[in-house]
């Protein structure tokens, strides 16, 4: 088992400066735990659980649920829209054991056993480790602390990438995914048009090993405080989403003060450097290093493709995705549909849903966290043929 901490926060009565998603968890009165988790090489992972709620009167063991974040964010991404609208909170409520990982190189998950983050070679991932490594990781660490023999996903964006890679690369993971939600998956990108990509190209491609996007604490706090005035909450929004590639007409603007004190949670520069080869070859493959790595590492000129027939959990692939999102674009995503052995597709058809929505809308209760806490259900309470439980 890998070695693990454990710390019981007391609920907060309110938050504090240096919000964290402890604090955010347990300014709402859900209990809140803190985990550690190392990896296979040597990084050290938070994880915050929410094993219950009072509005859960059922006793005994509940069936986890590991969230994984997209690039740029955390655990915190998952929490800000609050109790009522945030799918954690939802499924606490629901009587799911509730586990937010947080990958190499973001805020909480900053150490490692031998290594610095000034090291540079602390910051030679991509998300393909972030699949094989960590998500791993999260689940061998969950499995063997609840006695469970497999957990449901939720991810977001990179979250979903991630997990193709863990159960094409690794396939024995696939028996402990119950259920496998992916929100917007960046797979396939050769119809991706974000204006980080575009603006931002040229010096992704030119960076080092290096940590990118950090989290700064004082300028986080400052952000919070000025976005918390509702005059200027519209100039954070348009921040904010950039990453949609255009202005989102569904955004919680209440959240914004928390996206602020929260974003972006550290990444390294390989990662969006991965995204951008997957959008110019229009394949799904590891990290290209160039032809004489590849040879040494792949034993090819370029890097082989993903082995996509591979990923089968117990449950086929539930994909959730939207005409108008321009990080995963629906060509992209059908694609990557047909590609996989099983998959339900999910078609948000909303106007102007884009690729922050699926957890910052102001009605993603609806739209996404009903039908996703009905999965989840299905599977716990299958009906059998005669219809009744």
């Amino acid at each position: 088992m890998p070695y693990k901490t454990l710390v019981i926060l007391s609920v907060c009565t309110q938050i504090v400066n240096g919000i964290t998603s402890a604090e955010i968890i347990a300014s709402h009165n859900y209990p809140v735990e803190i985990h550690t988790v190392v990896t296979r090489d040597g990084y050290l992972l938070n994880a915050f659980r929410i094993p219950n709620s009072i509005y859960c009167e059922q006793s005994g063991t509940k069936p986890a649920v590991l969230f994984q974040h997209g690039m740029t964010a955390s655990s915190d991404v998952f929490l800000v829209n609050g109790p009522r609208d945030a799918l954690p909170f939802m499924l606490a409520d629901a009587c799911f054991d509730v586990w937010l990982s947080n990958s190499r190189g973001t805020r909480y998950s900053r150490r490692h056993v031998s290594l610095d983050p000034s090291d540079e070679d602390f910051w030679r991932f991509s998300w393909h480790e972030i699949g094989t490594e960590d998500v791993a990781a999260f689940i061998d660490y969950i499995l063997g602390t609840t006695n469970q023999s497999a957990v449901h996903y939720v991810g977001h964006s990179q979250g979903c990438t991630t997990l193709v890679v863990l159960l094409s690369m690794r396939p024995e993971y696939n028996q402990f995914v119950k259920t496998a939600i992916l929100l917007g998956p960046p797979v396939f990108m050769g119809h991706t048009h974000t204006l980080g990509q575009i603006f931002l190209r040229t010096l992704i491609m030119s960076m080092p090993d290096c940590e990118f996007m950090f989290h700064n604490r004082i300028l986080n706090k400052i952000l919070r405080r000025i976005c918390g005035l509702f005059v200027v909450r519209v100039y954070c929004s348009t921040f904010f989403m950039i990453v949609n590639g255009k202005f989102s007409d569904h955004l919680n603007t209440s959240a914004i003060p928390l996206i602020a004190a929260t974003l972006p949670a550290g990444v390294s520069s390989r990662q969006p450097k991965h995204f951008i080869q997957l959008t110019d070859s229009g394949r799904f493959r590891p990290f290209d290093f160039g032809i004489l790595r590849n040879l040494i590492n792949y034993r090819s000129l370029t890097p082989p493709d993903y082995p996509l027939h591979n990923v089968r959990p117990l449950t086929p692939v539930h994909i959730f995705y939207s005409d108008d999102d321009l990080s995963a674009a629906k060509e992209d995503v059908e694609n990557f549909a047909t590609s996989l052995p099983e998959a339900v597709m999910h078609r948000i058809s909303t106007p102007s849903w884009h690729h922050m929505d699926f957890v910052h809308s102001m009605t993603v209760a609806n739209v996404i966290n009903k039908p996703v806490i009905e999965i989840f259900k299905r599977f716990e309470q299958p009906i059998d043929c005669k219809g009744s439980l």
